[in-house]
């Protein structure tokens, strides 16, 4: 055998280690997730507990096109509903202000407003910069100890598991799916994949937030 063939030969098995090596990572991490958080996420409004405190979990009000975000409006319906049934005592929404022009907890503070959630019921969380974050910072920063998460029915699971995994009390309500084209789920369904492979490396070094800070009590 060829030096030049043995160099190709031994370039195949380690692409193959890694591919493989990556996607038992990947079906790992799918497997925990789920197994943590599938028995404890519900679709149905009369699923969930009485007396939790809601979290929301953040994202931009449009698309990038400028487009009014079906994701947003989802979490916010969901998050609204779970209010008008008697659910929840308070409800935080975590998300991202890290720009001077982008405020996701302010922009989902006023449209669950705007659907019947008083104001003096919602607390804003401006350093819910990544899920583990948001989740992490509603148990140390505001002292929740029985959530109901809020997010699409993807999302969601990956928060629950998190939450659970950190001692916290955690269900999942699922805001409504959301259908794109095939290219679109393609990045959203890889995008997930990375984003559980992340979540068990956090809780394995046990990753703090990048922003924690003083208690913020919640409403009463």
């Amino acid at each position: 055998m060829g030096k030049a063939l043995k160099t190709t030969w031994f370039a195949i098995k380690l692409i193959s280690f890694f591919l493989i090596s990556l996607l038992l990572i990947v079906a790992g991490a799918e497997v925990y997730t789920n197994s943590m958080a599938n028995s404890y996420c519900h679709r149905n409004v009369a699923d969930c507990r009485v007396g939790d405190v809601g979290l929301v979990l953040g994202c931009s009000k449009r698309f990038s096109s400028g487009v009014p975000s079906l994701y947003f409006t989802g979490r916010m319906e969901a998050a609204a509903e779970l209010w008008k049934s008697g659910k929840l005592r308070c409800i935080i929404v975590s998300g991202d202000n890290r720009e001077k022009y982008y405020n996701e907890p302010r922009d989902m503070k006023e449209a669950l407003v705007k659907l019947g959630v008083p104001e003096d019921k919602i607390v804003c969380d401006y350093a819910g910069l990544r899920t583990y974050d948001s989740v992490v910072r509603a148990k140390r920063i505001f002292g929740a100890q029985k959530i109901t998460i809020i997010s699409q029915s993807f999302h969601v699971k990956r928060a629950v598991a998190t939450a659970r995994q950190l001692g916290i009390d955690a269900e999942g309500f699922c805001a409504a799916r959301i259908a794109f084209n095939r290219p679109t789920l393609l990045r959203q369904f890889v995008r997930e994949r990375a984003a559980r492979v992340a979540m068990v490396f956090d809780l394995l070094i046990g990753a703090e937030p990048r922003h924690m800070g003083e208690q913020i009590p919640l409403p009463s």
